[in-house]
């Protein structure tokens, strides 16, 4: 499963379903990529264990969700084209009004379909992962905040980060003493101050792609958020 390459049409179809999700319901985009394959032959699926595992399909979703809304909005409310033939028969207007209700018929047909079958997804999702129904993050600003976990600051220290970048990530911190003896949380980047954590917690992260060690203090962590932060 984790060896699977998608063809163009496969990518795009799970992109779009993932866009659609995220939506209609309180899924994570990562979990939106996952519930999306529903449609997929078994063999064709993709796990996702973490974000790092989809970087680039994320960073897609991102632009299929900032377009789905508009091209939803054409589909429901279209726009007529009006045609002024040179000679109209009488009965023109009756047949543009039949074919108009047919479309529309139609539309609402497809849509009706395809939100009964995400509807299904979801629940079978859930029922499979146990997924949580609601992400705060996402449900207060309608857009995702990437999850950085920090490794290794102080109290003060914590307190002063979170007030400075919690508007632009979703922060969790950890003590060393608590990393050492806790499953890693799902995170898009680990930050590892380098001046407070031990070799052994160094090497437990190491293994990880998206693990960075802050060589410094504070204003190296801060100037890692103002800029590397933001391609997450």
């Amino acid at each position: 499963m984790a060896n699977v390459r998608w063809t163009i049409e496969e990518r795009e179809m799970v992109l779009d379903g993932a866009a659609e999700l995220l939506l209609r319901s309180t899924l994570t985009p990562l979990e939106a990529l996952r519930a999306a394959q529903v449609h997929l032959h078994e063999s064709r699926k993709r796990a996702f264990a973490s974000h790092s595992a989809a970087g680039d399909l994320l960073k897609a979703l991102k632009a299929h969700s900032a377009n789905k809304v508009p091209k939803k909005k054409s589909i429901e409310t279209p726009t007529p084209v009006e045609s002024v033939p040179p000679a109209p028969p009488v009965d023109a207007p009756v047949m543009a009004n039949t074919l108009d209700d047919l479309v529309n018929l139609i539309a609402k047909h497809i849509a009706q379909t395809f939100k009964s079958q995400i509807h299904t997804a979801i629940k079978e999702l859930e029922h499979e992962f146990k997924m949580p129904r609601h992400d705060p993050t996402y449900a207060a600003t309608g857009v995702h905040k990437p999850r950085v976990v920090v490794i290794g600051l102080l109290n003060d220290q914590v307190h002063a980060i979170a007030h400075e970048f919690s508007d632009n990530y979703s922060l969790k911190f950890i003590d060393t003493d608590r990393a050492m003896g806790m499953s890693p949380p799902d995170a898009d980047a680990y930050l590892l101050m380098k001046n407070f954590i031990n070799h052994p917690l160094y090497h437990k992260y190491q293994k990880f792609p998206n693990h960075v060690l802050i060589d410094g203090g504070m204003t190296t962590l801060r100037l890692w958020l103002h800029t590397k932060g933001k391609d997450l």
